[in-house]
């Protein structure tokens, strides 16, 4: 009997043995966010022998590998979507040696080795550079009219450009600043202008964007989407000194634009405004007297206001214009009801 304990007992004794010397490698694959990186492929090798082996870390991002000699291996952690990471690690006896990893992408790798790199900069030189990388990234989302994500970049693009600018000493490197500067505020203005025209829920961001745009404007009197994006602020703030100001840089430039004028009429034709109404569309009229649709719009107007004999002219204009215009049956129809004294409901511009 004491022979066959002594037998059955042999095996687990050389199990015991076989542990103790080896070691375990295991832990958990995760991505910057903390989720595991199920299916990230883990490979290890020896540089001393002609040894290579993968395995793959489960749902959890966990891994495990036993049986390993207590040497130096290298460890390679990749999966789709990320950049591989790289280790060499020695391999603990009888004990398990853990490696977490977290794998970044491609862009998230190299603002990590930015931060690195500017952490042994001066601090005028680091801030110029994270700018300069914060603001090329806005570029491409500004140019994807991806204008809500490019806000943030931007923002701390040009705040970082302002530090860097007030601690820098070297002229050539402020120079640099200095002539790309105004580039990023005009941009930050319309990012704000377009994500508050965009979203009624950021209409702020359009009001936050007014400081930067009146920048852009004193810089370049010229640039019609900073006057278009100033224009529609003022509307919005019923800033009548604005808008009169904006309008007359926009017509300076462009040219008489009857439309701008028959749209405002529309707009405040529809807010119940008919006597602000006729004003825009009449100078609508005085821009184009042959744009047509300014008479039918006008005679509306006319309408609305109880003035028959206006509303008659108004449309007998657009007849002579226009005789087979898109409103010329309405048109028609409006007149032959003016011929009774029966009136018509006010009817909506179209």
């Amino acid at each position: 009997m004491r022979n066959l304990i002594t037998a059955i007992m042999i095996p687990a004794v050389c199990l015991t043995l076989a542990a103790e010397s080896t070691g375990r490698v295991g832990g958990k694959i995760t991505n910057k966010e903390g989720k595991p990186v199920a299916g990230a492929v883990i490979t290890m090798s020896r540089s001393d022998i002609n040894w290579t082996k993968e395995l793959k870390a489960d749902a959890n991002g966990s891994y495990l590998q036993v049986g390993l000699e207590p040497k130096d291996f290298t460890f390679s952690f990749s999966a789709p979507g990320y950049q591989t990471q790289k280790q060499t690690q020695k391999v603990k006896l009888a004990d398990i040696t853990t490696i977490n990893v977290v794998l970044l992408t491609p862009q998230q790798a190299s603002e990590e080795a930015l931060k690195a790199n500017l952490a042994n900069l001066p601090p005028g030189e680091g801030k110029s550079m994270a700018a300069s990388a914060s603001f090329n990234t806005a570029v491409e989302l500004y140019n994807a009219q991806k204008f809500a994500e490019a806000v943030p970049l931007v923002t701390s693009a040009f705040a970082d450009f302002k530090e860097a600018l007030a601690s820098l000493k070297d002229e050539e490197s402020r120079a640099g600043i200095e002539k790309n500067l105004p580039t990023v505020e005009r941009v930050l203005g319309i990012s704000l202008f377009e994500t508050g025209k965009a979203d009624p829920a950021q209409k702020d961001q359009m009001l936050k964007a007014e400081p930067y745009l009146a920048s852009a404007y004193k810089r370049n009197p010229k640039d019609q989407r900073v006057l278009v994006a100033l224009l529609e602020i003022a509307k919005s703030k019923n800033d009548a000194e604005g808008i009169k100001t904006y309008q007359a840089a926009i017509d300076a430039i462009m040219g008489p634009r009857p439309e701008l004028a028959y749209n405002d009429g529309v707009a405040a034709f529809n807010a119940g405004k008919y006597k602000e109404a006729k004003t825009f569309v009449t100078k609508a009229i005085s821009l184009d007297p042959k744009f047509a649709d300014s008479y039918w719009l006008l005679g509306v107007v006319e309408f609305s206001l109880e003035n028959t004999k206006g509303a008659k002219e108004a449309f007998k204009k657009y007849m002579e214009i226009a005789p087979t215009g898109k409103k010329a049956g309405e048109v028609k129809e409006f007149l032959n009801e003016l011929k009774s004294p029966r009136r018509r409901p006010r009817p909506p511009p179209g």
